[in-house]
């Protein structure tokens, strides 16, 4: 009995470790999706003052504040996964199904693992028949438009993975909220 203690201890130090190297990955990309916003509003700006003021719009800055705008959706996926900030219409399971919110909780977070898993799976073949084709103006080769996508669909996988372990060991969201409020009331 003292070893499946032991083991849960365990098993809990792993998944703390891993959540904290997922959650890093996070930050830094949401480093990096600033400053792709920020890039994709000053090539934005300096397109409209060429082409508004000197009659010179580059070529170049509408395929690469495009391709800002890939790599800020695709991290804001990733990111909303992590954040659970998602569009979920809980009124009919909180009003009719409520013991039954764990499992659907669990159902979603599932089904979200599927579509990242998905999602890697076959953005690869996009990458590997388009990597030689460049766009245009920008010279860029269009294959690694999915390379991105590719690596936040691993991304969202490796979220939900940690997400479905606190729904076993924690509870629903609702259960987790109120555990946290807790352990801030006992650290104050």
């Amino acid at each position: 009995m003292l070893q499946c203690f032991h083991m849960i201890g365990m098993l809990e130090n792993v998944v703390n470790i891993y959540r904290k190297i997922v959650l890093i990955i996070c930050k830094i990309l949401e480093i990096v999706a600033a400053l792709s916003l920020v890039a994709m509003m000053f090539i934005v700006l300096y397109n409209i003052v060429m082409r508004y003021f000197f009659a010179n719009s580059p070529g170049w800055a509408e395929e690469l504040a495009r391709q800002c705008v890939i790599i800020f959706s695709f991290i804001g996926f990733a990111l909303g996964v992590r954040d659970k900030g998602h569009i979920a219409l809980t009124i009919f399971v909180d009003k009719v199904l409520h013991r039954f919110t764990l499992p659907i909780e669990i159902l979603n977070r599932l089904l979200i693992l599927c579509f990242g898993i998905m999602m890697s799976i076959f953005m690869r073949p996009f990458f590997t028949l388009l990597r030689y084709n460049i766009l245009p103006a920008s010279g860029i080769p269009i294959g690694y438009q999915f390379v991105l996508p590719t690596a936040v669909g691993i991304l969202i996988a490796l979220i939900c993975v940690y997400q479905i372990y606190d729904y076993f060991r924690y509870g629903t969201d609702e259960q987790q909220k109120i555990l946290a409020e807790k352990a801030e009331k006992k650290e104050a």
